[in-house]
């Protein structure tokens, strides 16, 4: 029997010095003739690949997380800075366990918690809400024309005379429903973020996370309980130890899947 094949047919060079530097294609011409040159621009792109590897961080910014080529989107992103706070925001429900919103502790514990978020970096200042912000306002119509102020205003004081007042300006506000609860056992603090810090570096969510988390822990207790909800918080569940376990590397494709564990009816 008799087997043949193309390789049988090529001539065998032993010695390099006999080797046809001119023969092949141009492509082979330029792999072969090059050697080193080639072998060292591929051992200088893995060092630098690999050094750049080193500093890579998981961080899911909000737009990455969002369709951006949907013309809802898009007409979002076009307007962002005029629908400030309605995108990537934290919202603090704060909740009084033994009674409504209509009392000092809670509101003092309220304006504690208000300040300290203020101040917590990557928090967008200018467009954070809550009852004490002065943002938030009531205003009537009265026989003279409209009049209005802070819900809270300027010289409350926490009597009981500032209290039925303040009830009356969260009625005329608007914000039942929206900052405040239907019930009035719990109100809400808009906490919006920014996509970067004021140095040009982007949002790190864990410690936006952890910046809240500790605050929780700070101010939560058997009369004030405090609940958490937006994009940070999902983020930073996604910690180094799980990304190291799951083998997870910037590119990898990851499905997730959510189920429900609670759910709130509120009247339409």
């Amino acid at each position: 029997m008799n087997t043949h094949d193309g390789m049988s047919d090529q001539e065998v060079v032993s010695n390099l010095a006999d080797f046809d530097v001119h023969s092949g294609s141009r492509t082979e011409r330029i792999l072969f003739n090059h050697r080193l040159a080639i072998l060292s621009v591929c051992l200088l792109v893995t060092l630098a690949m690999g050094f750049l590897a080193t500093r890579l961080r998981l961080n899911a910014s909000f737009e990455a997380m969002i369709p951006t080529g949907h013309p809802y989107i898009a007409n979002y992103l076009a307007h962002k800075r005029d629908l400030a706070g309605l995108g990537n925001a934290l919202r603090i429900a704060v909740e009084n366990t033994q009674g409504d919103i209509y009392n000092t502790d809670y509101l003092a514990k309220l304006q504690k918690l208000n300040d300290a978020l203020f101040l917590l970096p990557g928090v967008d200042r200018a467009q954070l809400k809550s009852l004490w912000t002065p943002s938030t306002r009531w205003i009537g119509v009265t026989e003279e024309g409209l009049e209005g102020g802070p819900v809270i205003p300027l010289d409350y004081a926490g009597t009981a005379d500032d209290l039925v007042q303040l009830r009356r300006n969260v009625e005329r506000s608007g914000e039942i429903g929206q900052l405040v609860a239907f019930d009035g056992r719990s109100s809400i603090i808009l906490v919006p973020l920014l996509a970067a810090y004021p140095d040009g570096t982007p949002l790190d969510y864990a410690k936006v996370n952890a910046g809240v988390e500790a605050l929780r822990a700070r101010f939560q207790g058997d009369r004030v309980r405090i609940h958490v909800d937006g994009q940070a918080p999902l983020v930073a569940e996604v910690t180094p130890a799980a990304v190291a376990e799951l083998g997870l590397f910037e590119g990898t494709e990851v499905f997730t899947s959510v189920k429900a564990t609670e759910l709130s009816v509120y009247p339409a």
